[in-house]
């Protein structure tokens, strides 16, 4: 595969607010990378430094091998060959959806303009709606035709902007899966940044992880799932809680229980003996069992379907932790006190206190 972008030990400053910081950054030919992060941490900020819109105070961006940023020096975005697609997709009302998706076609010929837009129409799966207006169509149909036009001419990289934030949770479920297949037979390189992870892992083979303007984990989605490099991602990437302990003669030591444990990047032996640590609590790792007189107190029952998030509290430690249960028969309800039982043989993992 060949490297399409390159970003090297990129920062960016906002008057004193420094926003980006010594971010380094690589996407091959073909690859879906998603920006995963929490508003605030500077992943819109890295898209407008890639497509042009804004200028680095520290580093360079290659595309294809070719420099177009570093301080002083900035290729303008009409001269990079990138497509952007941004949150309110920004299609022309005026237009049918046939003359948005050419917009971008004015130095192609009306016979390749023609065979080109067509070529997309049926990519998007919008050859029905052409001679329609956008006021016209579906929240999930305007997302297509932002698309197409992102397309059409062709771009090196398409970077979306929080593609599915004006979508309503059902159709942004069913769109899903129809972007992802859409991005794939273009075979167009792809960033993606948004704050929900199910976008993220639906979408994506690699995510990057941004905290405080910098990249903290890149991986393919399941391996950070697997093993979240810190607390911060852990949170972002799980439905998760988190519990107090304590390392003694090699054994994690918690209120719940003594259980095995795993590091993240470094050696069970670097976490020193008797030192504290954050545990990181899956909700599959605990399962809820009745007990009148146990040491959890249920708080609140999310169901989801197939199964159901429970909340609960510590009744002499005050914490609070939630768990998936799908037992159809449970005996507990709301306020009744539960225990709270070992499900998996996996070590749990832990995070050193800072």
């Amino acid at each position: 595969m060949n490297l399409v972008l390159n970003c090297n030990n990129l920062s960016k400053n906002f008057d004193k607010y420094k926003v980006i910081s010594n971010l380094d950054l690589q996407l091959f030919s073909g690859q879906i990378l998603s920006i995963l992060g929490s508003s605030g941490c500077g992943k819109t900020t890295l898209l407008r430094l890639i497509s042009g819109l804004e200028e680095l105070d520290r580093g360079e961006i290659f595309l294809n091998g070719k420099l177009v940023s570093q301080n002083g020096f900035n290729v303008p975005p009409n001269k990079r060959n990138i497509g952007m697609v941004f949150q309110n997709y920004s299609l022309f009302p005026h237009m049918d959806v046939y003359n948005n998706i050419a917009f971008g076609l004015s130095n192609f010929d009306k016979k390749d303009r023609d065979s080109r837009v067509k070529e997309v129409l049926e990519i998007t799966r919008l050859e029905k709606f052409e001679n329609r207006y956008p006021q016209e169509l579906s929240g999930g149909q305007q997302q297509r035709v932002a698309l197409a036009r992102t397309l059409a001419p062709k771009p090196t990289i398409m970077l979306l902007d929080e593609p599915f934030s004006n979508l309503d949770a059902f159709t942004r479920s069913a769109m899903l899966t129809d972007i992802q297949k859409i991005i794939r037979d273009s075979k167009v390189s792809t960033i993606l940044v948004t704050h929900d992870r199910e976008e993220a892992f639906a979408t994506s083979d690699y995510l990057a992880i941004m905290v405080d303007g910098k990249i903290v984990q890149f991986d393919k989605p399941n391996k950070v799932v697997q093993s979240p490099i810190n607390k911060e991602v852990a949170s972002l990437v799980l439905n998760c809680s988190f519990l107090s302990g304590s390392i003694k003669n090699g054994v994690l030591n918690t209120s719940l229980g003594n259980f095995s444990f795993k590091t993240v990047g470094l050696k069970n032996s670097q976490i020193i003996d008797g030192k504290d640590v954050n545990v990181l609590i899956r909700p599959e790792d605990f399962s809820v069992t009745y007990d009148p007189n146990g040491n959890f107190k249920v708080l609140s029952i999310e169901f989801r379907g197939m199964y159901s998030i429970v909340h609960v509290q510590s009744v002499n430690h005050g914490f609070l932790l939630k768990f998936i249960h799908n037992d159809k028969d449970q005996l507990w309800s709301i306020g009744s006190n539960v225990n709270l039982i070992k499900a998996t043989t996996s070590p749990l993992i832990v995070y050193s206190v800072n």
